[in-house]
């Protein structure tokens, strides 16, 4: 888009305005050029309005060329008509001084010199002959005096900037160099034009210069700097099908009539919009409305997933192992970005039955507040494996030697945006948890707990990876507080009697964590999201508690989410921390390999005691685990498959998602 201006006194001269610009804005060059300026004459242009006309002259006068004779020299230059340039710098501006050869060459190249210095020439804008005049005349029979006539530029009283838009107005004045005091020149303010445009694309914006770029001719000594930011005309969209329209302008911070931000557009709303995981592709593109209006059309078109699905079928995992199962969601529900799942299980190491409902609202009000209901009957597995007594022997005749428990109940979530990718959550937990009836005798009945929870607990987290899905920069931090409360019943073992040392009662307990993610490129940032990249994942992850918790209530570590090469669950306390790091490394498309280490304990409390074959525990005692494993993507996330290797042998395990 090319920026016209008005051939009219105290304009930027368009004959020496170099090209400058970035995408739709361009400082364009007029009809005379620079060369004009260096001798070259110039087609006539008849002054527009207003403008006064160079006063005549005899045409013999004008015709005459200027004097100079072979082998004389240079003895005195004299300067006419400069005001605010001391006449040395002109001198100086001209390349040549007393002393020089006094040739017609020479006297050229001088007026030629002044002519491109930009400090001559407002007055007569199409009248290049009227900028710079230099002539000589002899003086005995060696010398000659220089005599050079300037058209000089204004003195600038003052800057009237207009539109600076999003940037402060003191930010966008520091970079005009000829500042009040100072001359007005035509080459110095079109680099100080390139310099504006260069910081409004380093900051994501475009713009073009008004028409009055140049000095005001009504307000003598006043310099215009007209800008027009280019602003957001409106977003269309292709392609798109199911999904409603504001499903998809409500993620994006580019908003109609908004100053156009190409940073925020192409990168951060692309982003959020690829994280939603309801598209394959989101790609972007803009046109501008017309020349000279400062606005721009947003096209966004979607290829959109296959968000529906049901699904039934038999599967596997080291802590439910056998289990068949059926399950129906929609993350894209009629088309508004709702999330509906139901899941049902069956069988697995405890023979029963779980349902899961699950409700998620990504924006109940125009603040991005969102809802996440749940709604269960379900079975959570320990340990992954039969427990025994260590060395005791069963009370009575029950077989059932595992430890799951049996959870009903609901939880719901309220987040809300704080600031930038920080967020606020806040939870409510009712839950009724029975245990199953184990025939465990002395300190280990200590496990066997039933009765109702409640619990409140506040999050804080900020996000900032470049992809949810597969993360390769950013981090993610969240910061929770939870208080709970808890009836346990007396529980009746397998002969019929109460457990007595069985903790029950009403308990109270506060529990705290801190998670800390970071994300590592080795191949530098990503062009594109969908980019694979070599990375490193870090993660950190540390919790306590203060009184009694029920045993299902504490910190576990162990298993394919946080120390592999060790059994689920494999160690419990009131205190906990783990350390994980991976290197992942792309193998083919959708396909990666990983190397990991985990690091990590759990430990303290009123279960320390507890002796369990396989599943002792001791005070704070970091584990190792190291391995290998392979990610393979799918539609339903990566399915994650890893073997590991810690100090009580080599584990496998088989889960889907990226463990952190």
């Amino acid at each position: 888009m090319k920026l016209p201006f008005r051939k009219a006194p105290h304009r930027l001269r368009p004959a020496c305005l170099p090209v400058v610009g970035f995408t739709l804005l361009t400082l364009a060059a007029g009809n005379a050029s620079c060369q004009e300026a260096a001798g070259q004459a110039a087609t006539p242009v008849t002054p527009a309005a207003g403008t006064q006309a160079a006063p005549a002259k005899d045409a013999a006068v004008q015709a005459q060329p200027p004097v100079a004779t072979v082998g004389r020299t240079i003895g005195e230059i004299i300067v006419i008509g400069n005001k605010v340039l001391n006449t040395q710098a002109i001198i100086t501006i001209s390349g040549h001084k007393v002393g020089d050869p006094c040739t017609p060459e020479a006297l050229a190249d001088m007026e030629a010199r002044l002519s491109k210095s930009g400090n001559f020439g407002m007055h007569h804008p199409d009248q290049p002959e009227q900028w710079v005049r230099v002539q000589s005349q002899e003086v005995g029979t060696d010398k000659c005096t220089v005599t050079i006539t300037v058209d000089e530029n204004d003195k600038i009283a003052g800057i009237n900037l207009t539109g600076p838009g999003p940037l402060k107005i003191e930010e966008v004045k520091a970079l005009i160099t000829p500042g009040p005091g100072g001359i007005y020149n035509i080459e110095q303010i079109a680099q100080d034009a390139q310099s504006i445009i260069e910081l409004y694309n380093k900051r994501g914006y475009s713009i073009e210069f008004g028409r009055d770029l140049g000095m005001d001719p009504n307000n003598p000594g006043i310099l215009n700097i007209p800008i027009l930011v280019t602003r957001v005309d409106d977003i269309v969209f292709s392609k798109k099908h199911k999904t409603k329209d504001y499903v998809i302008l409500r993620e994006l911070k580019t908003k109609k009539g908004d100053y156009f931000n190409r940073k925020t557009f192409y990168e951060r709303d692309r982003a959020r919009l690829i994280n939603l995981d309801l598209f394959d592709d989101v790609n972007f593109t803009e046109t501008s409305v017309g020349a000279g209006t400062g606005r721009v059309k947003l096209t966004i078109s979607v290829v959109e997933k296959r968000t529906g699905s049901i699904s039934a079928g038999v599967g596997y995992s080291n802590r439910q192992q056998l289990i068949g199962r059926a399950e129906v969601s929609e993350t894209n529900f009629q088309g508004r970005g709702d999330g509906v799942t139901l899941l049902w299980e069956t069988g697995g190491a405890a023979n029963r039955n779980s349902v899961e409902l699950g409700y998620t609202r990504p924006w109940l009000d125009k603040h991005q507040t969102a809802l996440q209901v749940n709604v269960f009957d379900k079975t959570v597995y320990r340990f992954s494996n039969s427990l025994q007594s260590a060395g005791q022997t069963f009370v009575g005749s029950n077989t059932d030697n595992r430890y799951n428990e049996q959870r009903t109940g609901a939880t719901v979530t309220v987040s809300r945006p704080l600031h930038g990718a920080s967020r606020v959550a806040l939870t409510v937990r009712d839950e009724n948890v029975r245990t199953d009836p184990l025939a465990l005798s002395g300190v280990n009945t200590e496990i066997i707990q039933d009765g109702p929870i409640y619990s409140l607990g506040v999050s804080l987290l900020r996000d900032t990876r470049d992809l949810i899905l597969d993360p390769v920069a950013g981090g993610y931090q969240v910061l929770t507080t939870q208080v709970g409360h808890a009836n346990l019943n007396r529980i009746i073992n397998g002969n019929g009697f109460p457990v007595s040392q069985a903790i029950t009662g009403s308990v109270s307990f506060s529990k705290g964590s801190l998670e800390m993610r970071q994300y590592l490129s080795l191949q530098g940032p990503r062009k594109h999201l969908t980019d694979e990249k070599s990375a490193i994942a870090l993660r950190f992850l540390a919790g306590s508690s203060v009184g009694t918790l029920p045993f299902f209530e504490q910190f576990f570590v162990g298993g394919a989410e946080s120390l592999r090469g060790y059994r689920e669950d494999r160690y419990w306390g009131k205190y906990m921390f783990l350390g994980s790091a991976e290197l992942r490394q792309p193998l083919a498309r959708r396909l990666k390999g990983v190397l990991f280490v985990d690091v990590g304990d759990a430990w303290g409390g009123n279960y320390s005691n507890v002796n369990l074959e396989g599943f002792t525990q001791s005070g704070f005692s970091p584990h190792v685990g190291v391995g290998l494993g392979i990610r393979v993507g799918t539609p339903l996330g990566p399915i994650r498959l890893d073997y590991g290797v810690g100090t009580e042998g080599g584990r496998t395990h088989f889960s889907i998602g990226n463990s952190f």
